[in-house]
């Protein structure tokens, strides 16, 4: 019974611990638009008895905003007592994210006690691969349903499959519906379950003494236990929706508009497979994502499967493993039907494929252990190292990857340097790194910035966050092309403006590049596209004329390196070709490092000020600029942009235009360069 306790104990840590630390790092799209406010919306119509008000999504995502209002709660329970002061959304992302969390550590450990009476010698593994596995850790670390409708309907068959063999099983169907009426409260899918329990029942018959011979006599052991167990899960989706009660016409409306609406169609914003955007990825979709999802410990048990099976003396314990195969393999299948893909939706299959991995493993370290039997004085700590091995290595995968889970894919297949060329990837992971960048930028606040999915970027950035929609209408400083953005093909023509200068910064996370960041050109009132050298262009200018002075602004691309530093300068001449007036000094004033510091993709435009002599007569003056070397003089090519005169300024210098100087005139009586 100790042992018994502290292997339980040991199931609910291990799941409880890489999911539970950190919890304030990232939102994921659906959090940022959908679940933070779900729950918060569900929690109040449950204290104010609004029970039709709980109809929130189809999903219907019962479960996970029953769980998140518990987190609220906690929160609020926290604030009222002092023990923490306001939180921002992050932080009350955290604590709504808790409930989850912990009901993923106690589903799992109570998982361990149901895999002992199916496979005993390997339940111990199979549930700490459930509880470390990486792509079960990304998904049950967030407020989301996948994690969660993965746990229930595991659950929910392992039940299932007890209760077939069952000397009295009348408790374990019960509870299998029970745990199907939550399951089907999380998520629509959780309806696949429904087909294969009853199919179950119905192969399953004979081991509870029932004839093999009469078909007949195993639907009668079978009808009423699923029947039964139909009413269970029923029952329990009746008390835990409370819109059942008030509206159950529209309850179950909004529950099957989105399986045949949302479930039953493409995904609205385009999916990513096999290096090309295509709606419906096809049947390849889920083996090839499943088998990326695998750690190297999981693929090493799932390729010594077949040969621990055949070996198998039990034939129970094979049948059992044998069912969990078909359950996996018959929720892929069905996903597969459906044209809307996501390598989470198989997650309900994949703590079955944990046990089916268990299996491998411990076939392999029992077969250790009978190699080494007699040569060990310490046989109890042999006994303790094939979980010590597995949980080292899970938890070091996991700690080098946390909190980026959600960016783990199997190193033996190239992880996810060569995963982001196959899969669509990107669900707000990433946008913490992308904030801390342009946080740090020193004119961050000269300006908006644009992106994908704005609500997972705002709370790291002190600007406001656009969509890339408003390119045309906002004063963007900044602009974030997020990776799946890109693979979906979304809004080409503007992404395709924005990527038209080198990204000033990448974010790389697990050799994926999830998102290049562009500085977008500095406005300008004259375009007057120029290059000097390789590495500068200039896009155009803004003039603005004050009694004594001409306050010129150049908008520059930062093209490539522009080697050393460099000095401009702006000269004015008279139509004699004399010079009247005009500055030397570096192209980023006294406001930006100079020209060595400068960053290929950076966008530049500083204020530069020309005194004018007292008395200047009235007329048409001419302006020129140039790029030189402040040591010998040497100045850059103009490569690009109309020449001024080389008689009146010598070479390699651009006539920016004509400007009528002597009385006050408006920036409009520029003519640049005709």
């Amino acid at each position: 019974m100790q042992r018994s306790r502290a292997q339980v104990a040991l199931v609910f840590l291990s799941a409880m611990l890489p999911r539970v630390i950190g919890l304030r790092d990232f939102l994921t799209t659906d959090e940022a638009y959908h679940w933070i406010v779900r729950t918060e919306r569900f929690a109040a119509a449950i204290s104010e008895g609004r029970w039709a008000d709980t109809i929130l999504t189809g999903h219907p995502g019962v479960t996970l905003m029953w769980l998140g209002g518990l987190g609220l709660q906690l929160e609020r329970a926290a604030l009222g007592t002092g023990l923490i002061g306001p939180q921002d959304q992050l932080g009350h992302l955290a604590w709504l994210r808790l409930g989850p969390v912990f009901a993923h550590a106690l589903l799992i450990s109570f998982g361990y006690l149901l895999l002992r009476r199916l496979l005993p010698p390997y339940a111990l593994i199979a549930a700490l691969l459930w509880a470390t596995s990486p792509f079960l850790v990304a998904h049950g670390r967030l407020l989301h349903l996948d994690a969660l409708l993965a746990d229930l309907c595991t659950l929910t068959v392992l039940s299932a499959l007890i209760a077939c063999r069952a000397a009295r099983p009348l408790p374990w169907i019960v509870l299998s519906g029970l745990l199907c009426g939550m399951a089907l409260l999380t998520k629509g899918p959780a309806l696949i379950v429904l087909p294969f329990v009853g199919l179950t029942f119905f192969v399953e018959t004979p081991r509870r003494g029932v004839s093999q011979r009469g078909v007949s006599r195993r639907f009668a052991w079978a009808v009423p236990r699923y029947l039964l167990w139909l009413g269970v899960a029923g029952l329990v989706a009746m008390a835990l929706w409370p819109a059942l009660w008030a509206a159950p016409g529209q309850a179950l409306g909004s529950y099957l508009d989105e399986i045949v609406g949302n479930g039953g169609r493409a995904n609205g914003d385009g999916q990513f497979f096999l290096g090309s955007s295509n709606a419906d990825p096809g049947p390849l979709f889920y083996p090839l994502a499943g088998i990326y999802r695998l750690t190297p410990l999981e693929s090493l048990g799932l390729l010594l499967l077949p040969l621990a099976l055949w070996r198998q003396p039990d034939s129970e314990l094979r049948t059992n493993a044998l069912a969990l195969a078909a359950f996996a393999l018959f929720w892929a299948l069905v996903m597969t039907t459906g044209p809307k893909k996501f390598d989470r939706y198989i997650l309900p299959a994949w703590p079955a494929i944990m046990a089916l991995s268990a299996i491998g493993l411990g076939a392999l370290f029992e077969a250790i252990r009978q190699k080494a039997k007699g040569k060990r004085q310490n046989q109890r700590g042999f006994y303790l190292l094939p979980f010590a091995f597995c949980l080292c290595f899970q938890g070091l995968t996991l700690a080098w990857y946390h909190p980026y889970e959600l960016s783990y894919y199997n190193p033996l297949l190239g992880g996810g340097r060569v995963a982001q060329n196959l899969f669509l990837i990107g669900w707000g992971e990433g946008m913490d790194q992308v904030g801390a960048w342009l946080s740090a930028r020193p004119d961050i606040g000269d300006g908006q910035v644009l992106s994908a999915l704005p609500p997972t970027l705002q709370p790291f950035v002190p600007v406001p966050v656009q969509p890339v929609s408003a390119l045309d209408s906002t004063p963007a400083n900044y602009a974030v092309a997020y990776r799946e953005s890109i693979q979906r093909e979304a809004d080409p023509a503007r992404y395709g403006r924005i990527q038209t200068t080198a990204p000033l910064g990448t974010v790389t996370i697990h050799g994926i590049d999830y998102a290049w960041i562009y500085q977008l050109p500095k406005p300008f009132a004259t375009p007057l596209p120029a290059r000097f050298g390789e590495g500068l262009r200039l896009r155009g200018y803004t003039l603005a004329q004050e009694p004594s002075r001409l306050i010129i602004t150049p908008s520059w691309d930062v093209a490539g390196p522009v080697g050393g530093d460099k000095m401009l300068f702006l000269h004015i001449y008279n139509l004699g070709g004399e010079r009247v007036a005009g500055i030397d000094v570096s192209p980023g004033g006294g406001s930006y490092p100079p020209t060595s510091q400068w960053q290929p993709g950076q966008q530049i435009a500083v204020p530069l000020p020309i005194g004018l002599p007292a008395g200047l007569p009235l007329g048409t003056y001419r302006i020129t600029l140039g790029i030189y070397d402040p040591v010998g003089g040497a100045r850059l090519p103009l490569a690009e942009g109309p020449p001024a005169s080389p008689a009146m300024a010598g070479g390699d210098a651009l006539l920016l235009g004509e400007v009528t100087l002597g009385t006050p005139v408006s920036s409009g009586n520029l003519e640049g360069g005709r």
